[in-house]
């Protein structure tokens, strides 16, 4: 008996030994594993809809197909759109910094002119620096996005028959296993559903700043500034600031703070009001553990924080609470 029982103890700790291994190998690609995960809850139900209607194989890829379209569909748009405009934006900056360069600067207006045409002019300084690193961020980006996508047509092809072998890992009941199965799901939909209100609110409060301060292409600049937002601590501000300093080296001064109150002072609070709404009704998640989850998720692994993050932190709250329950006897709140 005692010989079972340390074969036992010791083929525990064989498998602790391998899972610790294989996790440690497995960090730097987290974000793209945990990614599949999230796709699969959104996904999953697109797919059973596809496959009673086809093959379960091409269902599957479909729907890969989809979720990848999701995301380079808007890229592509916004980076076409942008690109037509670029020469418009570089021509407006050289007539500016001609314009100072022409002419003696006289009086505070002229002055905060000068520098604001020197500080739009000097981004090329540090624009190559910042190329770098975003080339360098692009490139995780679609490797942790390819490991997501991969990781989700297996899942779709193989979800039902492999939930139940990982379920009867975990030391908890079967009814435990599937509450914990089920809540995962409720909060990662809320917390994309809010997300993703939350960033189309804040494209239109930006549109509508641009449109009130009078400039062009209001429609256009607001769908980008609600992709900019999911964008990590620069946001919006990639199309917000151009667009107020074009409004200060044209001394409107009136409309460039209309537009700051649209575009600066609106966003974050629908950001915190929207997002944690719709993720407490829909996933049933306190809006602090909204906006701590977020922070932390977006220093870790950056634009998939906004959501991983708040479902990692949600999820540590409901393994507590079927724990509370399980094993203590307390009901979750």
């Amino acid at each position: 008996m005692s010989e079972a029982a340390d074969s036992r103890q010791s083929a525990r700790l064989l498998v602790l030994s391998a899972g610790v291994l294989i996790a440690i190998a497995l960090a730097p690609f987290a974000v793209g594993l945990a990614s599949a995960l999230v796709l699969y809850e959104l996904f999953a139900r697109p797919y059973a809809w596809l496959a009673r209607r086809m093959r379960p194989g091409f269902a599957a890829l479909l729907t890969v197909f989809i979720a990848l379209g999701a995301v380079v569909v808007p890229l592509a748009w916004l980076g076409f759109h942008v690109s037509k405009r670029l020469p418009a934006v570089v021509a407006t900056i050289s007539a500016f910094r001609a314009q100072q360069a022409g002419g003696s600067v006289t009086g505070m207006t002229a002055q905060l002119q000068a520098q604001v045409a020197n500080a739009a002019t000097s981004a090329a300084d540090w624009l190559p620096g910042m190329l770098l690193s975003a080339a360098r961020n692009t490139a995780w980006a679609v490797v942790n996005w390819s490991i997501a996508l991969l990781g989700l047509y297996y899942l779709l092809a193989s979800a039902s028959a492999s939930w139940p072998r990982f379920a009867r890992l975990l030391p908890l009941s079967p009814d435990s296993a599937e509450n914990l199965r089920i809540r995962f799901r409720d909060i990662t939909q809320g917390m994309v559903a809010g997300t993703l209100l939350s960033s189309a609110i804040q494209g239109a409060a930006i549109g509508t700043g641009f449109w009130f301060a009078g400039l062009p292409d209001a429609l256009f600049w607001g769908a980008c500034g609600a992709i900019a937002t999911l964008v990590p601590v620069v946001g919006n501000n990639l199309v917000s600031v151009p667009a107020f300093l074009l409004l200060v080296l044209r001394q409107d001064y009136k409309h460039a703070i209309v537009l700051l109150i649209f575009v600066s002072l609106l966003p974050p609070v629908i950001d915190r009001v929207v997002r944690a709404t719709v993720s407490r009704r829909v996933g049933r998640v306190h809006p602090m553990v909204t906006v701590v989850g977020a922070l932390v998720g977006v220093r870790v692994a950056g634009v998939a924080g906004l959501i991983l993050g708040p479902v990692a932190l949600a999820m540590f709250f409901a393994l507590v609470d079927v724990y509370n329950k399980e094993y203590v006897g307390e009901q979750p709140v």
